[in-house]
């Protein structure tokens, strides 16, 4: 059996860009690149997220739950929350300095502390995560500008512990 030089080429050239082809061989599974819009835009009919919403999701859901339930015994809900839906400067002194000791919501204790946000979030994100905090899950506080948030950081910048609820109700 005569092979000749021309069908060994042909079989060498073959298998040579076949190869480079076949993943695998050359490129490893995942290696591939792939162009990510550095501005992307939602998707047809995606909905938009409100704003203070991401905020929520990063720094309050995890305690009180994307659904504003919280977990009962350890954490308060914001459904329907007295102190959430008051006076603005109420919900702001509790984002800003935080909140400890023995609160009851809905017949359920809780003795815990929150968190202080003041060196955590600026004045618009307190204004626009209490606001949507006080759109969701039948609340009805009103919006919460950043105005109201400078004016309450500045008039509470004293405030070195966590309020307790006794202290809320008092006027700022």
């Amino acid at each position: 059996m005569k092979i000749t030089y021309a069908l060994l080429i042909s079989i060498f050239l073959l298998i040579s860009f076949t190869s480079c082809n076949v993943k695998g061989f050359f490129v490893k599974p995942g290696d591939d690149p792939h162009w990510v819009d550095p501005n992307p835009q939602p998707k047809a009919g995606a909905i938009a997220e409100l704003p203070g919403e991401k905020v929520f999701k990063s720094k309050c859901a995890a305690c009180h739950q994307a659904n504003g339930k919280g977990l009962p015994g350890s954490y308060p809900p914001l459904v329907a929350s007295k102190l959430l839906n008051s006076e603005p400067t109420t919900p702001i002194r509790i984002v800003l300095h935080g909140i400890q000791g023995p609160i009851v919501r809905a017949g359920q204790s809780y003795n815990g502390a929150m968190t202080p946000h003041k060196d955590i979030l600026n004045d618009l994100e307190i204004a626009e995560v209490l606001t949507y905090a006080r759109s969701q899950w039948g609340n009805t506080g009103a919006a919460i500008t950043e105005d109201e948030v400078k004016a309450v950081r500045s008039k509470t910048a004293t405030q070195t512990v966590s309020y307790t609820e006794a202290d809320l109700i008092k006027p700022l």
